[in-house]
């Protein structure tokens, strides 16, 4: 079964994966993505994209200025296709601004032998975040997040790890001081749980216990009232994603809880009916209705929302705030994601 990606929002460095320009409002055909394959993560920076593919693959495009691809040859400062990258075996991986990390889980080769994980870094690093270009943890790591200057990793044995931008206690008040972590370090704040989940936005981080018990911690300022509008607990998530200011939870029943900075764009449009799948950008949310719509909502001046001519006067300074755009695409949605103003639909399309 051929799949086909579709790429819609902002692509002045080519990150959508085709020819660079500067908004594509409609969704088009990234016709540099191999339509035999899935995807199973994708993971937006500043000016730049990377996805995993469903056989493990890693692929990239966008801005190389800041060496945030890895080394490319000389006068070529950006990638306008998706283009498969040299890491091999990465199963997770996040986009700071100007930045990629990577992890690659180890398997122990002998019993009794540790497993330890390998995190490969490459980039600017503005505020520590790329300044090495390779480090090891001693476990496996469950998650992994990026916040606009910041990393964090969950490990298997529930112990949390951060690195980069640390002093608006984004990495724990403990880190704050230090301003700038070049390297990843145990956060030591008392989360009273195990940490399964980890989003970040653009200063803070936030982390969730397993669904069966909804706790959930924010690490960062209560800027936008982040930390003192949280629910009690968000028992019976199912996906968890940030904007740079808010947090938005989508829970099993279809319902979809979100808060912080609301000023801008209404974080959750009236009447939005049951969501089956959400993925969360900068300042935009795509989702899947149950009954098989795709949705956006937010800040979408460079057509990460779709294409917003139909919604006429009622989109204020690029606004779609309090309703949603509903967006067609051909085929059956199997993955969609979104990054800084951009977004990624991927259909299987069944050949007659």
């Amino acid at each position: 079964m051929p799949y086909r990606l579709y790429v819609f929002g902002s692509n002045g460095e080519g990150q959508l994966g085709i020819q660079a320009e500067e908004i594509v409002q409609t969704p088009t055909i990234a016709h540099s993505w191999p339509e035999e394959k899935g995807i199973s993560a994708v993971c937006g920076g500043d000016n730049h994209t990377l996805i995993i593919a469903s056989d493990g693959s890693l692929h990239h495009a966008g801005s190389a200025e800041k060496l945030q691809l890895g080394p490319v040859p000389s006068g070529q400062p950006r990638i306008d296709h998706f283009e498969i990258s040299d890491k091999m075996g990465v199963t997770l991986c996040a986009a700071a601004c100007e930045s990629s990390a990577y992890i690659r889980n180890e398997v122990p080769d002998m019993p009794g032998n540790t497993t330890a994980t390998t995190i490969l870094v490459e980039g600017t690093s503005r505020w520590g975040e790329g300044t090495f270009a390779e480090n090891v943890l001693p476990h496996t790591v469950i998650d992994f997040a990026a916040g606009n200057w910041h990393y964090v990793a969950i490990l298997s044995n529930g112990d949390v790890f951060g690195w980069g931008k640390s002093r608006l206690d984004q990495l724990g008040p403990k880190l704050s001081a230090q301003q700038r972590i070049t390297e990843p370090t145990l956060i030591e704040e008392s989360i009273p749980f195990r940490p399964v989940k980890v989003v970040c936005g653009k200063e803070f981080t936030y982390l969730a216990s397993d669904p069966s018990t909804g706790e959930h911690y924010l690490l960062g300022r209560d800027k936008f009232s982040l930390r003192s509008s949280m629910p009690a607990n968000i028992k019976g998530w199912k996906q968890i994603g940030a904007t740079w200011h808010a947090v938005f939870v989508l829970h099993e029943d279809g319902s979809l809880t979100a808060w912080g900075k609301d000023n801008m764009w209404a974080l959750l449009p009236s009447k939005l009916p049951l969501i089956e799948q959400i993925a969360v950008g900068s300042e935009h949310v795509l989702a899947l209705t149950r009954d098989g719509r795709l949705i956006s909502w937010g800040w979408g001046k460079h057509g990460n929302c779709g294409n917003l001519e139909s919604l006429g006067d009622k989109v204020k300074n690029d606004m779609v705030s309090g309703f949603w755009n509903e967006i067609e695409i051909p085929g059956t949605i199997k993955f969609f994601g979104a990054g800084f103003c951009t977004s990624f639909v991927l259909t299987a399309i069944v050949e007659e």
